[in-house]
């Protein structure tokens, strides 16, 4: 993995790792019991004491608040463990215009409609999930969220091996299209952060987790903040796809981004049958700041011992995609959100969550940009 999204990722989970500490501190209340109780043979039992501890201190902030003709828990049932199916389809454009004259360089990515099994573990809205990959080239899947009444956050990534990719390119009068090239890879980092105002009688985490009940229909207006890292990296093969090949050519190229989002929407749960059915739809649409951190070209080989000609081509090509520092920019994007589920008894739920952003961007010099990731969930849940 690159060293640049390796830095991003360290930086993403320190930030995860303060938020939580004080998303926590916001919701405790004053609790007579410490992480130091002593145990029957007189000895300190820290581990047991501190779970004892953080087990009532999470059930009384995920209880605590709610309007209980509209929200119930399902006590005695603080675990759940989810099998699903994730299916995702995952589109990102480039379009380099004017790089030397009229000349241009398009690259189409899509990981096509991929779909990939998973497991999920929730402990009273925190959840654990993760999809390893099961082979050479199949993806990798994570997610760490903490869904609570008031406020909560699903930080994921996901990692593509398999995309699929198109790409144009005009030097000159030289016009070349290649289609159905392996792709590169993709790496995707997405932190996302909700606010609940009707926190009373809405529960998000009754959406996007099942830790909680609607059990009566209620909307609410929410706020959001977003934070996304997105790494393109292509390798010595996938230049060796392209025809024509010449010694005096790219051989590796990679594409960081950053994006922060903050907005305002609404979201609503239509409840059911006593409780049992509920429709979830949520839309959030963001003010967003986008930044191309950098577009990383290499040669293939020494440049120093390349022609002349080839080489002060390759080095002015290269130069003006790399010294560019204008592709910052405002733009507007949205995130949209559905969810279903069955409570089929007081363990067993059945549900599907989808959930879409867009992203698109041009920039000053003429960089366009664009990334549109649909997910949808389907699990068989069982509560314990």
């Amino acid at each position: 993995m690159h060293l640049e999204m390796k830095k991003t990722i360290a930086i993403i989970l320190l930030i995860t790792t303060l938020i939580v500490p004080f998303y926590a501190t916001a919701q405790r209340d004053s609790l007579s019991i410490t992480p130091q109780q002593i145990d029957s043979s007189g000895h300190r039992n820290f581990f047991t004491s501190t779970w004892q501890w953080f087990s009532r201190w999470r059930e009384k902030a995920q209880t605590s608040g709610f309007d209980s003709g509209y929200v119930s828990y399902p006590k005695g049932h603080p675990w759940m463990v989810k099998a699903y199916s994730k299916m995702s389809l995952t589109y990102q454009a480039m379009h380099l215009p004017n790089i030397v004259a009229n000349d241009y360089l398009s690259i189409y990515n899509t990981t096509g409609f991929s779909s990939k099994a998973a497991i999920g573990v929730y402990y009273r809205g925190w959840g654990l999930g993760f999809g390893p990959r099961l082979f050479n080239k199949s993806d990798l899947y994570f997610d760490l969220s903490s869904y609570g009444r008031v406020a909560g956050f699903e930080l994921k990534l996901d990692y593509h091996t398999s995309l699929h990719s198109r790409m144009a390119w005009k030097v000159a009068d030289d016009q070349k299209r290649y289609r159905s090239l392996q792709g590169p890879e993709l790496i995707m980092l997405e932190l996302n952060t909700y606010y609940v105002f009707n926190n009373k009688k809405f529960s998000y985490g009754s959406a996007l987790s099942q830790t909680a009940w609607q059990t009566r229909s209620a909307g609410s207006v929410i706020a959001g903040f977003s934070y996304l890292a997105s790494y393109t990296g292509y390798d010595h093969d996938f230049f060796l796809q392209l025809d024509d090949i010449s010694p005096y050519r790219a051989d590796t190229m990679h594409l960081l981004s950053h994006s922060l989002s903050l907005g305002v929407g609404y979201a609503y749960n239509w409840v059911w049958g006593d409780g049992r059915w509920m429709l979830h739809a949520s839309f959030l649409p963001m003010l967003r700041w986008s930044h191309v951190k950098e577009i990383r070209i290499s040669p293939n080989g020494d440049i120093s011992q390349w022609p002349e000609t080839y080489r002060n081509y390759f080095i002015e090509k290269v130069d003006e995609i790399q010294s560019n520092d204008q592709r910052q920019r405002w733009a507007v994007s949205g995130m949209l959100r559905l969810a279903f589920f069955w409570n089929i008894d007081s363990h067993w739920v059945l549900g599907a969550i989808g959930s879409c952003m867009d992203y698109r961007d041009s920039f000053r010099d003429g960089l366009h940009l664009s990334t549109i990731d649909a997910t949808l969930r389907v699990y068989l849940g069982f509560r314990f």
